[in-house]
């Protein structure tokens, strides 16, 4: 199992009196395989250190952004009877739309019961098998 990649927050330099940091173009690629975002710039370094011979260098600088690790967790509560006072169940009222017997969803349905299989004595299901029956 490879090991965990950590992330360190990407500074990007600032201009000063001596250098100058002019952005030509950024490229933001998102790749949800790795979950990170690629970020593509691309910078023209403009030196005026001396002032009789200033030079402009092209940078190209590509770092990743990785995706906040927290994930929306959607919770699903199942539905309850509701009760009153007394703790009783409360019965829902036809004449609304909302069903009051229920909170949390509509109320579950009920699995239909299955048949059980007649159970046959030995004989029978030996005469079965060899197809005598």
């Amino acid at each position: 199992m490879p090991k965990e990649k950590v992330y360190v927050p990407v500074v990007e330099p600032k201009s000063t009196s001596y250098l100058e940091y002019v952005e030509l173009g950024r490229t933001v690629t998102p790749c949800p395989v790795f979950k990170k975002d690629t970020v593509r710039v691309r910078v023209l370094q403009i030196c005026k250190g001396n002032p009789a011979e200033t030079f402009e260098t092209e940078k190209h600088w590509e770092y990743d952004i990785p995706w906040s690790a927290k994930e929306e967790v959607v919770v699903k509560t199942k539905p309850v009877r509701v009760r009153n006072k007394k703790g009783q169940y409360v019965k829902d009222d036809p004449s609304t739309v909302e069903n009051e017997a229920w909170v949390g969803g509509k109320a579950p349905s009920v699995p239909k019961a299955k048949r059980k299989a007649k159970k046959k004595n030995i004989l029978e299901n030996t005469l079965t098998r060899l197809g005598r029956k």
